[in-house]
């Protein structure tokens, strides 16, 4: 395959923590330089800074693991997207939490309206399959050690995470501005108010969940019947979010958070 046309990530700035934002489909911010960095799973590539200090990168999940001959990043939909090279990629790049960004249907309008944001605090797949780097990088069983990079057994969006959880609180005070920048026009769903938006019932999370993000395989769109099906597992439906927050929590410490804007399927 062609080599990628952006020139590699700078020593310096591949080993400096920093915090990473996943965009996707309708989400076009990017910085003014481009980067790619080699793992050895593959090319993550088309990699951009938010800040001048470069301390918040942004990669598009379906424009930086597929290029053209001349390559240039081009879209990958979401049964395509490779998944290990982005959450790999961005634990080599000494990430330590990341935002991810997710167009979604809302499986409960009553209660999820189209035009608000929401921070689920757990998912469900609806075709499950093995989402794993077991067989890619070294793995331990239930924690790694030594030149172990990854675990396999664990219970996601665990009550138990304390990065995670601390880091959702965090998450939710620096999003607080956008609400009152944008009032009245961002809807509210059940259970959102001022002080915890865009978490539901608050930031914490305990043994019930509060908004749960169902994946299908995509990329088409769900039928009437799957729909009606999904609701009584989730609030909110998209293609891509809970493979990323399971790799992510495979690669700890880097945390996963994922605010998700429901449209109408």
């Amino acid at each position: 395959m062609q080599t990628p046309a952006y020139p590699p990530l700078p020593d310096d700035l591949v080993s400096k923590p920093k915090y990473a934002v996943i965009g996707g489909s309708g989400v076009t911010v990017a910085g003014e330089e481009r980067f790619s960095f080699k793992t050895s799973l593959g090319w993550l590539v088309n990699i951009s800074f938010l800040d001048q200090e470069k301390r918040v990168l942004f990669v598009n999940r379906h424009l930086c693991t597929s290029w053209d001959e001349s390559g240039k990043a081009t879209y990958a939909p979401p049964h395509v997207v490779d998944f290990h090279v982005i959450l790999y990629g961005l634990k080599k790049l000494n990430v330590k939490g990341v935002c991810a960004i997710g167009s979604t249907g809302s499986l409960r309008p009553k209660t999820v309206p189209v035009g608000s944001i929401v921070m689920p605090d757990d998912y469900a797949f609806v075709l499950p399959a093995p989402v794993t780097f077991w067989g890619k990088i070294p793995m331990g069983t239930f924690q790694p050690s030594g030149v172990e990079e990854g675990k396999i057994h664990f219970a996601p969006a665990s009550k138990d995470d304390s990065d995670w959880v601390n880091m959702r609180s965090w998450v939710q005070k620096v999003l607080a501005p956008v609400l009152k920048e944008h009032q009245g026009k961002i809807k509210m769903a059940e259970g959102q108010e001022e002080k915890n938006w865009p978490s539901v019932f608050g930031c914490e999370v305990g043994v019930d969940v509060k908004l749960s993000y169902v994946q299908t395989c995509g990329p088409r769109f769900e039928t009437r019947s799957e729909i009606q099906t999904y609701a009584t597992l989730g609030h909110i439906v998209g293609m891509t979010c809970a493979s990323e927050w399971t790799l992510a929590q495979v690669c700890s410490p880097c945390s996963y958070f994922s605010p998700s804007s429901p449209s109408s399927r």
